[in-house]
């Protein structure tokens, strides 16, 4: 039997009223040889018994079970046991706009030596609120914005390094490639997709396509550890690359997220002297107006908490 051109890969944790609109996203791509792989990580919303009705009516749908054990390890049993070459990544929360898929599996096919594709995504809260596009916040110099098409990205690790600017929903890999890096890290808190990501730039070739293909359920729950756990995810990333060839403005820019990240933590958490240091430290490492404008407000929140009696 001739393998699927593609294997689509949903993790799903207790997204019930999410998954149906992301399924239909998939079926309406327009692609008709594709298997789409679905990981139940131990949902107890009425998922199992959903997919199983779906299944009946949905022959090209295989379900599988995670075992509580997280996103990474959920998409880690689906590549293996795809049955195309091409893994194409689409939380349940998400949502894929029309021809994303159709694009992006003819692009690898005329480009075989490609590892990884991704597009630009749409960020959308909960209440249906736009908050504009994931270049449109990051502005990323190293990505031609004026083209739909994908190109190769030049010096990926570097790149994919100072600026995350992948969502995992808008991404195509070759499963071998996957395989070679192995896979997605089941010992990162957070940023584990991020991880990925570099450890395929590092050895292969990237595109991108500033067209964009989906958009990005922003979801809020456990900010506070969540953040801290992004946190400590993203200095132990970069810290792996430290003696890696690049250019110290790009790992700059690398620390100065970070830097941005505590800055916010520590604002949550209503320690406002301490999110002026965070945020201050971004702006010396990587002098933005946006960094600036930033260190600001935090300073200005740190005065006004000060002056209170």
């Amino acid at each position: 039997m001739k393998p699927p051109c593609c294997s689509v890969v949903v993790p799903t944790y207790n997204t019930l009223s999410h998954l149906p609109a992301a399924l239909a996203s998939v079926m309406a791509q327009n692609v008709e040889d594709i298997e789409v792989l679905v990981c139940d990580d131990g949902s107890n919303d009425g998922t199992a018994q959903w997919l199983a009705k779906v299944a009946a009516k949905m022959p090209n749908l295989k379900i599988f079970e995670g075992g509580g054990l997280g996103p990474a390890h959920a998409r880690n049993i689906l590549i293996s046991v795809a049955n195309s070459n091409l893994i194409a990544f689409l939380d349940a929360d998400d949502f894929w706009w029309p021809n994303k898929l159709k694009n992006e599996i003819e692009f690898h096919r005329r480009e075989p030596g490609i590892a990884l594709t991704f597009t630009d995504y749409l960020h959308v809260d909960p209440n249906g609120r736009l908050y504009g596009t994931a270049f449109d916040y990051w502005r990323p110099k190293f990505i031609d914005r004026s083209r739909n098409g994908f190109i190769r990205l030049e010096h990926p690790l570097e790149n994919l390094l100072s600026i995350n600017v992948i969502g995992t929903s808008c991404c195509v890999a070759k499963r071998e490639y996957l395989q070679n890096a192995n896979g997605f890290s089941t010992h990162l808190a957070s940023a584990e997709d991020w991880d990925l990501w570099l450890r395929l730039a590092e050895r292969n070739d990237v595109a991108v396509s500033a067209s964009v293909t989906m958009s990005y359920l922003m979801r809020t729950g456990g900010e506070t550890s969540n953040r801290k756990a992004r946190i400590n995810a993203m200095q132990s990333i970069i810290q792996t690359y430290a003696f890696a060839d690049i250019p110290p403005h790009k790992r700059r820019m690398a620390q100065s997220r970070v830097s941005t990240a505590i800055a916010e933590f520590e604002s949550i958490k209503g320690n406002n002297f301490n999110a002026f240091l965070g945020a201050f430290h971004a702006l010396r490492l990587y002098p933005t107006c946006r960094n600036a404008w930033f260190a600001l407000v935090c300073l200005q929140q740190s005065m006004l908490a000060f002056q209170k009696p």
